[in-house]
């Protein structure tokens, strides 16, 4: 249930397009450096580089570029990197070629070539290109000019203007409209500078930016747009970054906790969101299941959601393997960009995992549990459905775009949904968030949610926005909500009674408490959340209803009595197979899980070793060497202490390809006086 959209490579691909106008190759600066602010703190910058070259027999400017943004989310550390390289044509200020890499743990990847009139556009390497024709009246930016806004704006006297612009991340033709703001002095990088300050409105991703061009050249000199900032600035900057904490941008709180998150049936929400990444209206934030009565003004979206539980039972399910003729579904079968449906690894999965499902209902249930229960929760994530599946990790988005994939992989039409939802983190809020929806036929668009276990329905603490949009709360208050269980007596059960209480965590001198709440054992996590708890399984495992990366067990006294919880939180580690070399005295059933591992939440290698005839493994996080000298049957390397136990994964091909750190914590259970 994370994400690090909040930050997306659509808004900070603004960086790119940066730098000066109007001037010969021989005037320009070899190097420039932008700083980059979110939420005023210094997190990253920009650099570009200025050279000539010559390909074909033609002169020609070469550009590069790289951006570099450092951000923390939900205690995740993510480090984004956008590279790009462009050549220009100095006469005509054209683009000839333009390559894009936005890469986190997976990279996003877009390239376009000119010739004659015709863009050719791929967002896969090497991948076969799209033929896109160009009119005249489109205008190809660069990241050298702005000759359009320097001729209508800076030497003339538009006021407004809307032009159609070739977009090199979706490779569309979009519009954008400029309006004047006024002009502003500005001192930045330790000169002074006469700036044409302009309102930029992207019709398709519905940002809008505030431009200062300065008015010698058009360079842009500076750029607002959201809680971030990008201006002119020494490099020495580099020496400054900080990592920014973005949790602020993410949620909006509202002060209610309620445990069983599953069990919302219906919730009324006042609501002010300030969204990007696509248009939104008030009629499309109106469908079955989800009311909003407001206005929405250049993506403010203001008023009030009435939002009811769907669950779609599977009646009337379309057969399966489905066969869908519908025009206006044919983009939601096939693949795209981050949703690769037509890669043979996730075909062959999907099509395991579906094997002898009775309707399309039943198979996209299968698909849903399984993403679920297999892919865990880190930040950042896999991005993309391959990335996902491979690295068995990833946040919300990481989720929902494979089991997107996976429906489309067996014909079963599927797309995103991103909006937000209800937490009990923090004190109750509502955080960014994406799901899946999934369309069955009669029925139409069935959401459902992978990431909170919610593998056949969404609860009612979801509001939708859109498919490729963002949420960015300005302020929200929960008016009502209704609970499915609600009229049942909430009276603890006989059986629950001895869990209740408070239970000391020593190391950090803090209390966790198990109570009964919404018709459910729930425990407080203090300074985090409450997070109700589905029955106990057959070994007496109690596992929260939102995620298996936790578990909680007791223990009793002498006379029978709770006198113990254990706490057990399980961190996955992706093995890096660029590992170091392995001396030749390691036996041979224990060098396939010699190596480092990736903790990608902490960025941090983990280094398993075999040292003095033990297996052991290097927590770079605490400095400590944690020895594994106990090796159970089922598989459990454990310590000698039991606070520690170990799991290693294999693929088909039997290589360690993950490991499994189950942390284990004991918590005494405090007398009443």
């Amino acid at each position: 249930m994370k994400t690090i959209k909040t930050i997306s490579w659509l808004l900070l691909s603004v960086f790119l397009w940066v730098a000066a106008a109007g001037q010969t190759a021989k005037d320009l600066p070899k190097r420039m450096t932008f700083a980059v602010e979110i939420s005023g703190v210094l997190c990253g910058y920009s650099e570009m580089t200025i050279s000539s070259t010559e390909k074909d027999g033609r002169k020609l400017l070469s550009i590069n570029t790289e951006a570099l943004v450092k951000q923390r989310a939900l205690g995740g550390n993510v480090e984004l990197i956008i590279t790009e390289h462009a050549l220009i044509t100095p006469e005509t200020e054209l683009p000839v070629f333009v390559e894009q890499r936005f890469k986190t743990n997976a990279e996003i990847y877009s390239c376009t070539k000119f010739d004659n009139g015709v863009a050719y556009f791929t967002s896969v390497e090497n991948g076969e290109p799209r033929e896109i024709k160009l009119p005249d009246y489109v205008i190809l930016e660069n990241p050298l000019s702005y000759p359009h806004l320097m001729n209508d704006f800076i030497g003339g006297d538009a006021n407004q203007k809307i032009y159609k612009v070739f977009d090199f991340q979706s490779g569309e033709i979009i519009s954008k409209t400029y309006k004047r703001i006024g002009e502003e002095q500005l001192e930045l990088a330790g000169a002074n500078y006469n700036a044409t300050v302009l309102e930029e409105f992207n019709h398709q991703t519905g940002i809008t930016a505030k431009l200062w061009l300065d008015k010698k050249n058009s360079h842009a000199i500076k750029i607002s747009t959201s809680n971030r900032l990008i201006y002119l600035a020494d490099e020495s900057l580099k020496k400054s970054i900080q990592v920014v904490d973005v949790d602020n941008l993410l949620f909006a709180r509202v002060n209610k906790v309620i445990a069983n998150v599953h069990a919302i049936s219906s919730m009324r929400i006042e609501a002010s969101i300030q969204s990007e990444g696509e248009i939104i209206t008030t009629e499309s934030l109106n469908f079955p299941g989800q009311k909003f009565e407001g206005t929405v003004s250049n993506n403010l979206i203001e008023g009030v959601f009435e939002v009811e539980r769907q669950h779609y039972t599977g009646k009337n399910a379309p057969s399966f393997p489905p066969h869908f003729s519908d025009e206006e579904l044919k983009k939601y079968l096939e693949p795209e960009r981050l949703i690769e449906s037509d890669h043979p690894v996730l075909m062959q999965e999907a099509e395991r995992i579906t094997a002898d499902s009775k309707d399309a209902w039943e198979a996209t249930v299968k698909l849903s549990t399984w993403v679920g229960e297999n892919i865990m929760g880190a930040i950042p994530g896999g991005t993309s459905a391959i990335n996902t599946y491979n690295t068995r990790e990833g946040e919300c988005g990481s989720h929902s775009r494979l089991l997107a994939a996976f429906c489309r992989a067996v014909g079963i039409p599927a797309r995103l949904s991103v909006g937000c939802m209800y937490i009990s983190y923090a004190g109750g809020c509502f955080y960014q968030h994406a799901w899946t929806e999934v369309y069955m036929g009669d029925a139409g668009w069935v959401a459902i949610d992978a990431t909170a276990h919610e593998f056949d329905f969404v609860d009612a603490g979801h509001i939708r926005l859109g498919e490729k949009t963002s949420f960015n709360p300005k302020a929200m208050k929960i008016l009502d909500y209704q609970m499915e269980n609600e009229s049942a007596d909430n009276t603890v059960p006989d059986k629950y009674k001895k869990y209740l209480g408070n239970y000391l965590f020593e190391e950090r001198n803090s209390i966790f408490k198990i109570l009964y709440q919404d018709g459910s054992l729930a425990v407080d996590i203090p300074n985090a959340q409450v997070l109700a708890l589905n029955p106990p399984d057959e070994n007496g495992v109690f596992y929260p209803t939102v995620t298996k990366q936790l578990n909680f067990s007791f223990g009793n006294d002498i006379y029978g009595n709770i006198s113990t919880m254990k706490l057990q939180q399980v961190i996955p580690l992706g093995k890096k197979f660029e590992q170091d070399s392995i001396p030749s005295d390691v036996p041979d059933e224990i060098r396939p899980l010699v190596g480092n591992y990736w903790f990608a939440q902490a960025r941090a290698d983990f280094k398993v070793v075999y040292e003095n005839g033990i297996l052991a493994f290097k927590n770079p996080l605490t400095n400590e060497t944690v020895k594994l000298p106990k090796h159970t049957e089922s598989g459990l390397w454990k310590d000698e202490l039991g606070k520690n136990e170990v799991e290693f994964e294999r693929n088909d091909a039997n290589e360690v390809v993950r490991m499994y750190v189950y942390v284990n914590v004991y918590l005494k259970k405090q007398v009443e006086l």
